[in-house]
């Protein structure tokens, strides 16, 4: 027997959205609403005004339910008259790997499919596909199985490298006086989502049911080489930026192996989305570029921080 009770009209065809609450999740939901995909139920552990995330959401008319991914009853709730899921991440964004990521999207996968989801949309990863052997994109893999274990009705996003990353701390101070340092080889090309495209992409796909249901996509809205990248930095900025290919051993002196294995990834195989037929046929008028991200963002301005966006 169900523990959900019966779906009334007024209640039904609720998108629910996990795992956009925090970093640049508010992106993901701004690309839902671009796509007129408004009726939205978001995900959070504590439904507190005061923080701006949230804030943000409620004044866009989102609907906040205080729903914990470790509490399966709490989950029931979350998942009631709910009848398409975009998934963002079951972990936070953080430098190593949350074992939880796994034990939580079986649990979501099981509560999804008592409450008969008719689509779940997975924020997945590029190359979960290929062996990578890279722990967070095999991770990211293993969830995939897990929801069409259950027999969910899914589509997979794989996403490429999001180019909120540049934005971080580590990266953006020093592109902003003139150098972009990174770990690849200069003409090796590098594919780049934003989140916002994330939500535009789900949305869409979430809207267009029969088309997208079992497919998986490896997604990205441009590819560009470093030197590339540095000449849209440049451009973006008014002042030069030059590439500097650093040594990836570095990571390794930083006690960060994780990172090193993917830059070693990104060098030796990468992504492999199809960015010309992702932009001109599939979703057409919703991709964004890099050098419109730089002025979408206004990454010149040293004000703002990656908590600005």
């Amino acid at each position: 027997m169900s523990n959900f009770p019966d779906r009334t009209e007024s209640n039904t065809d609720k998108v629910l959205l996990i795992g956009v609450t925090g970093g640049t999740g508010g992106n993901v939901v701004k690309g839902f609403l671009e796509q007129k995909v408004t009726n939205l139920r978001v995900i959070t552990r504590e439904i507190d005004l005061n923080r701006p995330a949230l804030a943000k959401l409620n004044d866009a008319g989102v609907e906040l339910v205080k729903a914990n991914l470790d509490d399966e009853i709490s989950l029931i709730e979350a998942f009631t008259g709910i009848s398409a899921v975009y998934c963002h991440a079951t972990s936070a964004d953080s430098a190593k790997i949350d074992p939880l990521e796994v034990e939580r999207a079986r649990r979501v996968a099981q509560v999804a499919k008592q409450a008969d989801i008719k689509h779940f949309v997975y924020n997945s990863a590029g190359g979960a596909d290929r062996n990578s052997r890279i722990p967070r994109i095999e991770q990211k893999y293993q969830v995939e199985k897990i929801l069409k274990e259950v027999g969910l009705p899914t589509t997979m996003l794989r996403a490429c490298l999001f180019m909120e990353e540049f934005w971080k701390k580590y990266t953006r101070p020093s592109i902003l006086k003139g150098s972009f340092p990174f770990s690849i080889q200069p003409n090796k090309p590098l594919h780049l989502i934003t989140t916002k495209d994330m939500g535009r992409v789900a949305a869409y796909v979430i809207k267009h049911p029969t088309k997208y249901i079992g497919q998986e996509i490896e997604l990205a809205g441009d590819v560009l080489t470093p030197l590339e990248m540095a000449e849209a930095f440049s451009q973006a900025q008014g002042v030069k930026v030059v590439y500097k290919e650093t040594p990836a051993w570095i990571f390794l002196l930083l006690l960060q192996k994780e990172l090193f294995d993917l830059i070693q990834w990104y060098r030796k195989q990468g992504y492999q989305a199809d960015v010309w037929r992702l932009r001109e046929e599939e979703f057409p008028g919703i991709l964004t570029t890099f050098r419109e991200f730089l002025l979408e963002t206004n990454w010149a301005n040293p004000e703002l921080t990656y908590e600005s966006l």
